[in-house]
């Protein structure tokens, strides 16, 4: 009778060193998986920049960004934000850097200088007028830069032309399907990357499931230990956006603020 206490005595130690080495590897398990997780911004700060706005669609982007706590700089068309002054001031209420991306989306090397002079301006007053500040960032359409629209930046204390980094895969215009979008935004993403996406034109003829893209994009990326930021002037090129003289700074940085001028 001795000898089966014993026994079971020594059955039940055995069972709860098992449970305990169980219960030890799940822990570390889980420890390691914390350990393996990126920190927040700890691969870099990028910037999504939106092109061609605003449209209806704007404001499905304006949803989504809003879910998941991401301000964006939105390169706006003059014509299309006279008709949208409501989404004009959502973006500005909602913390999103505003820059001109042009009155009609021209190509700039087809204008004389009186018409370029007429892209810009005429943008920068409508979004004064609906938000009370004037865009800093100037954007040319397919960036197609001119020394005649540098010569109404500079006169108008704006910054540009704002370019991006792109270095693989098919943009969003393409048409390439939310999981194309995904897989072009990260394999772009790299420390003050200017990430080109659109709120017009060509998306428009994209499929409506290509809109799926955002979310998931946004979170693949930080799952990577990126953040987002928005886009200002910086005081020399970047390594990353084409030698554009701009950086991604955190949209909280009062710096934000150099994308409008009161």
């Amino acid at each position: 009778m001795r000898r089966a206490v014993v026994a079971g005595a020594l059955a039940a130690l055995a069972l709860g060193a098992g449970s305990a080495c169980a219960a030890g590897g799940t822990s570390a398990r889980a420890d390691a998986q914390v350990a393996q997780s990126p920190a927040p911004g700890s691969a870099g700060l990028i910037a999504l920049t939106f092109d061609d706005g605003p449209t209806a669609m704007t404001d499905e982007i304006l949803d989504v960004l809003a879910d998941k706590g991401v301000q964006a700089t939105f390169f706006v068309v003059g014509e299309r934000a006279q008709r949208r002054p409501a989404t004009l001031r959502r973006l500005q209420r909602e913390g999103h850097v505003i820059g001109n991306h042009s009155w009609s989306h021209p190509n700039f090397s087809d204008l004389d200088a009186h018409q370029t002079r007429r892209q810009i301006l005429r943008t920068n007053a409508v979004v004064r007028r609906v938000t009370g500040t004037s865009p800093v960032l100037f954007r040319y359409p397919y960036g197609d830069e001119t020394q005649e629209g540098n010569t109404v930046i500079r006169e108008n204390q704006m910054w540009g032309g704002v370019l991006w980094h792109w270095q693989t895969g098919a943009g969003d215009f393409t048409c390439p399907g939310p999981e194309g979008v995904v897989r072009y935004l990260n394999d772009n993403a790299v420390d003050q990357a200017l990430l080109l996406l659109h709120d017009g034109n060509e998306v428009d003829s994209c499929s409506r499931p290509q809109m799926e893209y955002l979310p998931e994009a946004i979170d693949s990326l930080r799952a990577r230990g990126f953040e987002f930021g928005v886009v200002a002037s910086a005081g020399g090129p970047s390594a990353v956006n084409q030698s554009s003289w701009v950086r991604v700074i955190p949209a909280s940085d009062t710096g934000a603020r150099t994308g409008t001028r009161g």
